[in-house]
Formats: structure tokens, C-alpha cells, sequence
């Protein structure tokens, strides 16, 4: 009778978590349609998702090579955002003398609008994917260095003593005591930096590309083929929920024993 009840509560769980938003989803395009149908708006200011659709169909295998593009750059910059972050992360941990250096530092490289730097990178890089992969780097990495910082350093003052005792090298510390205790943490950062990295990716080819999601929904708006465009973000959008979606699994299997909040939990279960 209780595994019963478990089941139907998951099943009633689920469906709330999933079928809620979805249920809003198909509201708000019903809804988008209502009034695209009954006032005359021309499709170059607002197309309807009928038209949207029909646009993407139509554009067929040609979505193919613009979307490897974007997700290519985007995951290589997340990457690269990832290793250097957390490597700056244990630098700052670890030197005090670096970490009064490094920080300013890149706090001023956040502050600064990263579209600023795309066309000395088009300068110093060229055409092609990388400027676009340093351009998704500068907008991902400052979250997973300050959330990896964090978490490396929060961790109980007694604890860092006993390794003292034991003499501990400090890789050993590092590996078996910073890093677990900061995974929390560092999938926060990722989170963030996830998402940021998507975005990222599309302003680098807004700059300079011949190819992507990004260089197609900029095409499309100088054709005022505004459907094109708008079925572009919505790939745009759907990849950036998968990748999302895949940290937040990552984190569920890594790190079994934070908390979970509702998202997590529903997203682990199904």
C-alpha cells in the first residue's frame, strides 16, 4: 500500500512539475496566435507560432550545421571556463598575495562589456571559431571563479588543523577535502555559467561568423524574415535547457548529499 501511495505521489509530483509549466506554454502560444489571427499585424513585427513553425520546417537541414555550430563554440568556451575558472579559484584559495592580484582584476574584466573586446579578437584571432570560443569564455568563467572560491574555502577551521597534524601535502587536502566540500558550490557556478555561455556564443557570432544560430538570427533581422529569427532563439533557448538540464543531472549523481530543491528532485526522479 505505501510503495502504491510513493508511486502515485511521484506520478502526481511529476505531472504537476512538468505538466504546469508545459500547460502555460501552450496557453501563452494559443494565446500568441489569438492575436496574430484577429489583428492584422504584419509577420516582419510579429508572426505568429504557426508561422514560426512553417519558417522552421521549411528551413529543414539546413538547422543542422548553424546549431553544431553554436553548440560547438558555446560548449568549448563553457569548457575553457570551467578549467581556467577552477584553476584561478584554487589560486586565489591558496596565495593570498595572488588573490589580492588576480581579484581587481577580474572583477574589472566582468564589469567591462565583453562585446567591446569582439572586434580586437576578430583582430587578434581572424575569422573563424576561436574569437567566438574567448568571447563565450570571458562571459561564462567569473561565476565558476567566485562560486569555486567559495566553496574551496568554506570549509571548517578545525578541519584544515587536523590536516596540518596528519601532514597532509596540500594536493592531498585539495583533492580529498576542498574539492568534495566545494562541489555544492562549484554546480551553482556552473549553473550560472551554463547559461551564460549560450549567450556568450550568440554574441560572438553576432560579431563575426558565417555560420550559427547566432550569425542566422542576425541575417534574418536585417531580411526582416522575422520568423527565421524567432524559431533561431527558440533552438537558442531549447539548447540552453539542455545544457542546463545536464548540470543540474551532474549535480544530482555527484553530489548525492546536498539538499535538493524542488527542480532537482523532480528532474532526478524522471
Amino acid at each position: 500500500m505505501s510503495s502504491s501511495s510513493g508511486r502515485t505521489r511521484s506520478a502526481s509530483d511529476r505531472l504537476r512539475f512538468f505538466g504546469m509549466p508545459l500547460a502555460t506554454l501552450a496557453g501563452l502560444l494559443a494565446l500568441w496566435q489569438l492575436i496574430v489571427t484577429l489583428f492584422p499585424v504584419p509577420a516582419f513585427v510579429l508572426p505568429g507560432p504557426v508561422a514560426v513553425w512553417k519558417t522552421a520546417a521549411a528551413f529543414g537541414a539546413n538547422w543542422i550545421p548553424h546549431s553544431l555550430a553554436t553548440i560547438g563554440v558555446a560548449l568549448a568556451g563553457f569548457a575553457v571556463a570551467i578549467v581556467v575558472g577552477v584553476f584561478l579559484a584554487v589560486i586565489i584559495v591558496h596565495s593570498r598575495t595572488l588573490a589580492q592580484v588576480l581579484t581587481p582584476a577580474l572583477v574589472i574584466l566582468q564589469i567591462v562589456p565583453k562585446i567591446a573586446f569582439a572586434p580586437l579578437f576578430l583582430v587578434w584571432f581572424g575569422l573563424g571559431p576561436l574569437p567566438i570560443v574567448v568571447i563565450t569564455f570571458l562571459v561564462a568563467f567569473f561565476p565558476v571563479v567566485v562560486n569555486a572560491t567559495v566553496g574551496l574555502s568554506d570549509i571548517e577551521r578545525d578541519l584544515i588543523d587536523l590536516t596540518g597534524v596528519l601532514r597532509l601535502s596540500w594536493w592531498r587536502v585539495l583533492w580529498s577535502i576542498r574539492f568534495p566540500s566545494a562541489l555544492p558550490h562549484l554546480f551553482s557556478g556552473l549553473k550560472i555559467a551554463s547559461t551564460l555561455a549560450v549567450i556568450g556564443a550568440i554574441i560572438g557570432e553576432f560579431v563575426g561568423s558565417n555560420k550559427g544560430l547566432g550569425y542566422l538570427i542576425l541575417i534574418a533581422n536585417n531580411n526582416l524574415n522575422t520568423p527565421l529569427a524567432l524559431a533561431a532563439i527558440v533552438l537558442v533557448s531549447l539548447f540552453g535547457l539542455i545544457l542546463y538540464g545536464a548540470i543540474v543531472l551532474l549535480e544530482a549523481a555527484l553530489v548525492p548529499w546536498k539538499e535538493p530543491d524542488l527542480a532537482l528532485e523532480e528532474v532526478s526522479r524522471a
